[in-house]
Parts: C-alpha cells; structure tokens; sequence
C-alpha cells in the first residue's frame, strides 16, 4: 500500500548526500549534496554524508579525501558521516533476515551461466535480464551448498502486478512488475549493493527524504519493494531533474568541464558556483537570480523543485561568475587570486607575484576578470619580461617608426620626473605628454602597453606602470629603445 507522508507530521529533518568515491565529484553530485544541506538548513534539520563505497572494483585513490575537500570547498559542512564498508555486518544482518523469510534467495549461477543466458535472449529478441533461475529452490539445499560455492544473493521481485511510487515532484509513479528481475542485494564479495545499502541505511539513520537524482528513478522500485518486505516506513523521495548540456543531451566531458575539480582550477568562484548550481533545477520566482546563501537557506523550498531538465549552460556561468568577480570586494579578491595563484601558478611565477602588492593586482585587474583564470593571464607581465621578435612588435601602434623613438624617449623623461610614482600622477603627466607630442593615445598609451606588458590587451597601462614602479618600468621602455 502507498503511504504519503506529511513533513508537518515528521519530528526532525534529516537528509543525505550519498556520493561515491570513485573518481572527482561531479557537479551534478554536488548540486544534489547543495540542495539537500540548504533543505536541512532551512528546516533546521541534520545533513549526512555517507560515503558508498561498497563497489570496491572502481574506487579510486584519495577519493573519499575528494568527495570531503568538494564539500568544504562549496561551504557544506555536515553534521553526521558514514562509510558503508565500514557497516557490512548491518547488511548481512538483514539480508539474512529476508532469507530467511523468503524475500531472498542465494543464486549460484555463474559469470559464464550468465553471459551464455544473456547472448541467447539477445539473439531471440529479448530483454537481457536474470531468469530467476533460482528462486524456487531449495532453502536447504541452497546452504548447504553455500558453504562450499560462491554466491549471490537476490531480492524476490514480485511478478505480478504493479509497484506504486511516490515522488514529490512527479506523483504517483507506476511500475509493471513483469519487467522487474531479481537483482542483487548482496555481491559474492559480501558487499551490499547500492540499491541494497541506501535502503538500509536510509532507514536505520532516520533519513526523512531522499532526494536524489532523476537517473535513479528506475531503480526506484527496487527500492520500494525492499521496504515493503521489511515492513519499514519509507522516506519522503525527491528525484531531482537532469543536468543537460546545451543540445540537450546529458552533460559529460566531451561538453567541456564537468567536475568540481576542473572548475575549481579553471578559476570559478565557489559561491558563483553555488548560486548558480541552485538554479539548476529550483527558481525562486521568474526573475530572481542572484542569492547569498544566507538569503538561500531562508527562502529554500522543494516544492520549488522543477520536473523539467535544467539546460548547463557554460556562457551564463561565466557572466555569473564575472558578476560575482565585479560585485566583490578589492580585498577580498585579492585574497581569491592570491589563494588561486599559490594553489595553481608554478612555484616561481608565484614567489615573482609576491614581489608585487596583492591589493593593488586586485585593482588592476578586477573589472576585467571573469575567472580567477583570467588573472593569470593578466599579471604575466610582472613576472615575464618583453621580448621581441622584430622591431616592428614595437613600432605597430605607431604612425611611423621616427614617432616611436621620441615616444620612448620622451616617456623616460617625463617618468623620470615624476616624484610620487602614483597611479594619478602617471596618468596625468602621460596625458600631458600626449598633448605636447601631438599623439593619439594608441600611439603612446599603446605603445608603452606592448613594450611594458607584451600585449595589445592588458590592464589600464596607468596601474601597469605604478605596480612594476619606476624603476622597472624605466628599465622595460630603454629595452625597447636600444632593440630599435
């Protein structure tokens, strides 16, 4: 029988973020662990994560350290942890317990059983799945034989009729037990599997909502038959929308980056990131975009929760990010890039950065940033000097290569004399030069921008001079002279 279960009715919220540690956390995982910590903030609730990682064939090294490190990184800290390896005997206690009330059954077929079962239902047309071969058979016969054989163990699916499911985004969802085989609950390893594991630890950790990702509703099912056979109440369940990528196909890496990792070192900021992850799938209203997570946790709601796919789209995440970068204080971007440089600048391009001010780069360059990233790119000239190819890279942004020489030469000059080296002082007494010479300001303000930075583009060459100083910036402009 379907039950419905009212939040009002429960005494404590309790969700969960149940990654696996077998590789970087993707964002879709992570978007899922956001959701339900602000759920579980906004109602005052606990917030768990329990590492599954009872699939011991894909586990990759330092992977639970990953799945800890992307959840501090976004700020979600957690009130309660558990490793499922750690928790065998609570799942063979209760695969036992449908053994011996018959929901389960040991199967002993083996791989190349398996494998010759299921080329024979491909070439008659049908769908590859168990036979049940040994649902029927004899308890007895069956441990006795398990003292000797490997083994699995299977869950008893019903055959007939359907399997009622509730979502609370969807409804009711209906599911034709014909279609349904036996799957396993226990592998011959004695590790549960996930669809074994969740349930009972969903269960045993007071877990009042599930809320996970829409990939997992065919499992669904599974998951609710293995209720009912325990007699146990079953959560709320909230199966989130799918992340797509622009051409509406599931989000993978052949779309660019896709873990928490790759845009953590591609320059994002993680409350950029944050902002914009809860809204892949949950909308305040039509028009609101922008949150603190003060501002989330309050307003959070999940009957918000979409049902429609939500669309990546890496072009809003840049705007996204750059806003977050624009709106931010100097300081405290300042302290963003310094961490971004020391975690992914070499060693002695970052030990040439501290020679400079961190305070003024982030002036510099922060109108012009839209990942921590682009920064690189904009401070490499304070550790990588000019060099030159030809005299014309020096020469372009003038009318005439005679118009170049007394350009440099006359800069020197009027830096030379100037006796606070500010960044207002440098402007002025460029601009006055520009007046004197007759110039444009591409012939000289560009021109000292190639020479000083290596580039046509860089940051407003005002502040360029004033953090190399005078003296370097002197030094870089007699450079180009004597090359001419």
């Amino acid at each position: 029988m379907l039950q419905i279960y009212k939040l009002s009715n429960m005494k404590e919220v309790r969700v969960r973020y149940a990654p696996s540690p077998t590789g970087d956390p993707h964002i879709g995982n992570i978007r899922s662990a956001i959701f339900n910590w602000l759920f579980a903030k906004n109602k005052k609730g606990k917030f768990l994560v329990r590492i599954e990682d009872t699939d011991q064939a894909r586990l990759v090294e330092n992977g639970i350290q990953k799945q800890k490190d992307s959840l501090k990184w976004f700020g979600l800290d957690w009130d309660e942890i558990y490793i499922q390896s750690e928790r065998l005997k609570i799942y063979s206690k209760y695969a036992q317990q449908l053994l011996e009330e018959g929901s389960a059954y040991r199967c002993f077929a083996t791989q190349e059983e398996l494998d010759k079962l299921r080329e024979k239902q491909r070439k008659s047309g049908r769908i590859t799945r168990y036979d049940s071969r040994y649902r029927n058979y004899d308890p007895k016969l069956s441990k006795e034989r398990s003292k000797a054989e490997p083994y699995v163990i299977r869950f008893k699916s019903p055959q007939k009729g359907i399997t009622k499911c509730l979502d609370n985004i969807r409804g009711e969802i209906k599911f034709n037990n014909k279609e349904m085989d036996d799957f396993i609950i226990i592998k011959s390893d004695g590790y549960p599997t996930y669809h074994f594991a969740n349930v009972i630890d969903d269960y045993l950790m007071n877990i009042s909502h599930v809320m996970r990702a829409e990939e997992w509703l065919p499992s669904f099912p599974k998951h609710v038959n293995i209720y009912n056979s325990l007699n146990w109440e079953m959560p709320i369940f909230v199966h989130l929308p799918m992340i797509l990528a622009p051409d509406k196909t599931k989000l993978s890496k052949r779309h660019g980056a896709t873990s928490v990792e790759e845009f953590k070192q591609a320059g994002y900021l993680n409350s950029a990131m944050f902002n914009f992850l809860v809204l892949l799938g949950w909308a305040l209203d039509d028009k609101t975009e922008f949150f603190t997570v003060e501002e989330l946790i309050k307003v959070f709601d999940i009957n918000k929760i979409s049902k429609s796919p939500a669309i990546f789209n890496k072009e809003k995440l840049d705007w996204f990010n750059g806003r977050y970068i624009l709106n931010s204080k100097y300081d405290d971007f300042a302290k963003e890039i310094n961490n971004y440089f020391k975690q992914f600048l070499d060693i002695k391009k970052y030990k040439a950065i501290q020679n400079y001010n961190i305070n003024d780069i982030s002036i510099m360059i922060k109108e012009r940033c839209k990942t921590l990233n682009d920064a690189i790119m904009l401070t490499e000239f304070l550790y990588q000097k000019p060099k030159f190819k030809s005299k014309y890279e020096i020469q372009i942004m003038c009318d005439n290569p005679e118009q170049c020489q007394t350009i440099l030469t006359s800069s020197i000059e009027s830096l030379n004399d100037i006796q606070e080296f500010t960044i207002e002082n440098i402007e002025s007494i460029l601009k006055s030069l520009m007046t004197k010479l007759k110039v444009k300001p591409k012939n000289l303000l560009g021109t000292l921008r190639i020479i000083i930075t290596n580039q046509k583009i860089s940051p407003p060459i005002f502040n360029c001079l004033y953090i190399l100083g005078k003296k370097e910036s002197i030094k870089r402009i007699q450079f180009a002279i004597d090359y001419l």
